[in-house]
């Protein structure tokens, strides 16, 4: 049994509540305080939220929709600006709870919605569960970076060969010309009863210029080169379709620079995972969903991977409609006896489920992690527990 998540532990979040009702920010401030959340600023005028977040540095903004001077749509964008790189969790509180409302707030950026008039529970759990989501992001995060420090993929590791952009254009082609990289797959599988049901192709270089996959990619993308080595190792792991068994997913990774470009034809996508990383921003959603179409109208399934490492992911989901979701390891790493894992992973799980998306959880490493994972609902998994990456 998981131990529960405390609001004790929260205490000392701040929230930031607007509302153009003083009647209403005070009752909702004097819920929030009877349970223990100290730190609550009210706000009766929507004209002063651009200048408080940055001196207040809420930890979750709780939002009227209609309100004079701004309404909630553009304080949520002001929000955003405000948050862009950081996650900032906001809950809409409204009278308006028409479809159309709050998909367009979900859309805009919140994270949730309570109805006018709220039962006070209700509005305290779901204020508990945003702020207990929120830390865990913010440990995770610290976590990964640790992670990444230690695996020496940190930007300091690029700095010698990016310095010289012309030698590590020439690495690059050489590479290619040469036809020096190489895939691996790591299987995924159904986590009752370990059947395989599909792959994930990994792309492999040379180990002398840099150590690993990940700055081999930073590292085309800053000389402009991203688009060549992509092309050339999604045709690399294309090849190996003929020899994926029948009933067999591939899972190739592609960042929205490669999709935008155009991915090549004569392949059947309809075996294709096409797993988009929250790590490569996406500066137009319409566009990417546009060049995706084809793709998907022929089968192809999109993933939306490493969810959980940052916030992009979440925009992610909701702008392209992912037909798959994959935890990222930070999150299913000790989820066993981390609660805080737990929550995000029971989070995402239940959000996928309710929408139709399967979800894959990755770097599952140990049985109690897996045994976790099929307690939350889980199905799917990769890792080490499972099979390592082997040459195709």
């Amino acid at each position: 049994m998981l131990p529960p998540l405390t609001l004790a532990s929260l205490a000392d979040s701040r929230v930031l509540v607007v509302d153009d009702q003083p009647a209403n920010t005070r009752l909702v401030a004097h819920l929030l305080r009877r349970t223990g959340l100290t730190h609550v600023t009210e706000i009766n005028d929507s004209r002063q939220v651009r200048e408080i977040l940055p001196q207040l540095g809420p930890d979750l903004v709780l939002l009227d929709l209609k309100m004079p001077y701004l309404d909630g749509f553009e304080v949520l964008q002001q929000i955003q600006e405000y948050a862009a790189g950081t996650y900032l969790p906001v809950i809409v509180i409204t009278a308006d709870d028409s479809r159309m409302s709050v998909e367009r707030a979900l859309s805009s950026g919140a994270q949730d919605y309570v109805r006018k008039p709220f039962e006070a529970i209700e509005l305290t759990l779901r204020v508990r569960n945003v702020l207990a989501i929120r830390s865990a992001f913010l440990e995770l995060r610290r976590s990964r970076a640790l992670l990444r420090e230690r695996l020496d993929i940190f930007e300091p590791e690029l700095s010698g060969v990016v310095e010289d952009a012309g030698r590590t254009r020439a690495q690059i082609s050489k590479v290619i010309a040469e036809d020096r990289a190489r895939i691996a797959t790591q299987p995924v599988v159904d986590m009752h009863d370990g059947t395989v049901v599909g792959a994930e192709a990994l792309s492999r270089f040379p180990m002398e210029s840099l150590r690993n996959p990940a700055a081999w990619f930073t590292s085309a993308a800053r000389v402009g080169m991203s688009v060549e080595l992509e092309t050339y190792t999604l045709r690399l792991a294309l090849a190996l379709l003929p020899r994926t068994q029948q009933g067999r997913f591939l899972a190739i990774n592609v960042s929205p620079r490669m999709v935008l470009a155009g991915l090549p034809q004569g392949y059947d996508w309809s075996r294709v995972v096409l797993e988009l990383t929250e790590h490569m921003p996406v500066e137009d959603y319409t566009a990417l969903n546009a060049a995706l179409a084809p793709l998907r109208a022929q089968g192809a399934r999109l993933a939306v991977d490493d969810t959980g490492a940052g916030f992009a992911s979440l925009r992610h989901i909701l702008d392209l409609r992912p037909d798959i979701i994959k935890l990222d390891i930070g999150i299913i790493r000790d989820i066993d006896s981390d609660p805080r894992r737990a929550a995000v992973a029971r989070m995402m799980t239940s959000f996928a489920h309710d929408q139709g998306v399967d979800v894959i959880a990755e770097g599952v490493e140990t049985p109690a992690e897996r045994d976790t994972l099929l307690d939350l609902g889980g199905r799917l998994g990769q890792g080490y527990l499972f099979g390592r990456p082997e040459l195709a």
